[in-house]
């Protein structure tokens, strides 16, 4: 091999080795509808526990959901966690006042749906599509095209 080529190959190699960590941090971004299945399977079954009296209140409802749901965004390098740490926070937060009869179980869609469209707006604020970054639905039940006679998840 001519010094020339040797040079140059010894000059590329550092330039790879520079840039191939900043290439590393521009890889594709995490599938979030992916996640987002994922998300909502976790609070469905959750809600199905609750449903069939294996977990006795709403609280325990949310916190059976939300530790799983934060660590799988966590793993997945969501952009906006402390967004998503807010939302389920606020989640437990009516859940408990449910279970304490502070709030009508009736009311606690309409506080959940609130606490979804704060999440949105925080997502828009950051710069991020509220869609493409939303995270698990606020109520499983509600969103199922074709709930199951049985189980009352999505089919």
């Amino acid at each position: 091999m001519s010094e020339y080529r040797k040079h140059l190959s010894q000059h590329l190699a550092k330039a790879a080795a520079l840039l191939l960590p900043l290439l590393a941090s521009c890889a594709a971004p995490s599938d979030w509808t992916t996640v987002g299945r994922q998300a909502f399977t976790i609070r469905a079954a959750c809600e199905r526990q609750h449903r069939d009296g294996l977990i006795s209140s709403a609280l325990g409802t949310e916190r059976c959901a939300n530790g799983t749901i934060m660590r799988l965004y966590a793993d997945a390098h969501y952009p906006q966690i402390d967004v998503l740490n807010r939302y389920l926070a606020r989640r437990e937060t009516i859940a408990a006042a449910v279970d304490r009869k502070i709030i009508a179980a009736a009311d606690a869609p309409r506080l959940l749906a609130e606490a979804q469209a704060e999440q949105d707006t925080a997502l828009a604020a950051a710069g991020l599509d509220p869609i493409a970054y939303d995270t698990a639905p606020y109520k499983v039940v509600d969103l199922c095209p074709r709930p199951s006679l049985v189980a009352q998840l999505c089919n």
